[in-house]
């Protein structure tokens, strides 16, 4: 009922299409049938009789015709709906916080992008049901019109089966379900391995225990789900293919003696369960793919409910905002981001974090694993939304509505950070363009990138994509740079450079940085040394070149 719901709200004409192919069918298949009877019992057609064959081919005509036209109707409806889906969850992820990303995690936006295809088995599924149906209800019409106690028994005998069936449909739903959650899990498990290759292949007892512990303990019981499923299924078929044939057979050993009928009055019921064998037949076996649809939208809908919960603060306007003012300061007042378990309940609080950033500044953010630094980056830059306190940007306060364009003022590159296949920012990526090259120089590039057709090359080494990345940051022309480790892969040689002339270059240029960092023999290369500890700062030091020793030790400790 749900589904066709869904697909009203697509197409106001859904149900009008559907009463329409009803009211066509239903006329033709009763027609059809009378035909049949006739023929058997040797009585002529009661309208037209000369014209019997042509009435005949033409109704099986109209047929036809009506359930194409609806079954593209509804072809085209379907597709509607399942690039709607899978466009509406992308559209609504990508306005997601990075918190609650990845608190939803890939692996379950990965399953419901799959759920999504599941939509691609309706229309044969509504075709069968509603030409199936139409032909049942016909046949019982028929047999109420023949005979009320024999209409009676086969509407028990339906109504018995139903009941059956329903029963056993409702267990293989529930495995189903479960089939879908270890789809959930086993998605999770691929990313890991995919992710972490290398890591994986330094631990022969993790290697072991990700694929025999997880990966083949989870295909193991949805194997066995699965096999149970189809068992069931398949008893379904064949119960009820069968018992229409034990049906054909209580029709022609036992309800005549027992209703004192004779051979023309019990005739047309021999007919009614031949005519009935086959539509039943398919309902039965369309069940399968109807129960994969309707958990497919379930899950689909759980899922963009989540993500709806969670993308509607982070909305941008249909046309952003340019940055035309310039950076001139920032300010943190009194920040903190509270983390939190899986009963939503806190379990770790960063802040409160008071501090303010000026234009053209060099700050290097410290400290050890756990203190905070990646969890403060992340409210600096906008992908983490605070549970208190306010972040000023040249002197007005960041509302929560306006974080997207707030982070449009940062160029962020990330310990692992992603380099993009495509030029989705529409840089022009030509050797002619002298500010690219100019950029390209700098980073020492010249003779490793490929740069063709508008696109370079991402085939480098992790240092050399932090360098392209940081050409890609200087062509978005934003004020402030966060680096979070980029000099950690760079080979001495150009982590020296980085810090002696790219620093120094970049704040000519106007720039703020503000970067994480342990290279503690370049500090005396930064303005400001922020120390956190415990998610908050425990010390805020204005560097003097060349910074001495003691100091230096100091912020390390």
């Amino acid at each position: 009922m749900h589904l066709l719901k869904i697909f009203q709200s697509q197409s106001r004409f859904f149900y009008t299409a559907l009463i329409g192919l009803g009211l066509i069918n239903s006329f033709t298949f009763s027609v059809l049938l009378l035909f049949i009877n006739l023929t058997i019992a040797g009585k002529p057609f009661p309208v037209w009789a000369q014209y019997s064959w042509l009435i005949f081919f033409g109704l099986l005509a109209i047929s036809v015709v009506t359930t194409k036209v609806f079954q593209t109707y509804l072809v085209k409806l379907t597709q509607q709906i399942l690039y709607g889906y899978e466009l509406n969850i992308v559209d609504k992820l990508r306005f997601a916080t990075l918190s609650d990303f990845q608190k939803l995690g890939s692996e379950r936006i990965y399953t419901a992008i799959n759920d999504v295809r599941a939509l691609g088995l309706v229309p044969e599924v509504m075709i069968v049901i509603v030409n199936s149906s139409i032909i049942v209800i016909c046949a019982l019409a028929y047999l109420f019109y023949t005979s009320v106690t024999g209409g009676l028994c086969m509407l028990g005998l339906m109504l018995g089966m139903l009941f059956f069936y329903a029963t056993r449909n409702n267990v293989i739903r529930k495995n189903l379900g479960k089939v879908r959650d270890l789809q959930d899990k086993y998605h999770k498990y691929l990313l890991d391995l995919l992710n972490g290759f290398r890591e994986i292949k330094m631990s022969s007892v993790r290697n072991q225990n990700l694929f025999t512990r997880f990966i083949k303990a989870n295909r193991d019981t949805a194997k066995e789900l699965g096999q149970q499923t189809a068992v069931r299924y398949l008893d379904n078929e064949l119960i009820g293919r069968y018992s229409w044939y034990v049906t054909l057979g209580l029709v022609i050993f036992v309800l005549p003696p027992l209703l004192n009928m004779r051979m023309q009055e019990y005739s047309p019921f021999i007919v009614i369960v031949l005519y009935l064998m086959g539509p039943l037949s398919s309902l039965v076996g369309i069940m399968t793919h109807l129960n994969t649809i309707n958990i497919a939208v379930e899950r689909i809908q759980v899922v963009e409910e989540e993500i709806s919960a969670v993308s509607g603060s982070d909305r941008k306007p249909a046309v952003l905002p340019r940055a035309t003012d310039r950076f001139e300061s920032l300010v943190f007042r009194n920040i903190c981001f509270d983390y939190t378990d899986h009963l939503k309940q806190k379990a770790f609080t960063v802040g409160p974090i008071s501090l303010s950033i000026n234009k053209g500044e060099i700050i290097f953010i410290t400290g050890g694993n756990g203190s905070g630094k990646t969890t403060f980056m992340n409210l600096l830059i906008g992908l983490y939304q605070p549970s208190a306190g306010s972040i000023g940007y040249n002197g007005r306060a960041v509302p929560l509505n306006e974080y997207s364009t707030y982070s449009d003022r940062f160029s962020a590159i990330f310990t692992n950070n992603h380099l993009f296949g495509e030029n989705y920012d529409g840089f022009d990526l030509h050797t002619d363009n002298d500010e690219l090259m100019q950029y390209v120089d700098m980073m020492q590039l010249r003779h490793v990138l490929k740069i063709d057709a508008n696109k370079i090359d991402i085939g480098l080494s992790k240092g050399q994509s932090k360098r392209l990345a940081l050409i890609y940051a200087l062509m978005e022309n934003r004020d402030l740079f966060v680096l979070d480790e980029w000099a950690a892969e760079q080979d001495p040689g150009f982590r020296a450079y980085f810090y002696e002339v790219i620093l120094s270059d970049l704040k000519a240029m106007g720039k703020t940085v503000i970067a994480v960092t342990h290279d503690d023999h370049y500090f005396h290369h930064a303005d400001r040394i922020i120390k956190f500890d415990y998610g908050t700062i425990v010390n805020d030091e204005t560097v003097s070149r060349p910074m001495n020793v003691a100091k230096r030790d100091k912020l390390l400790v």
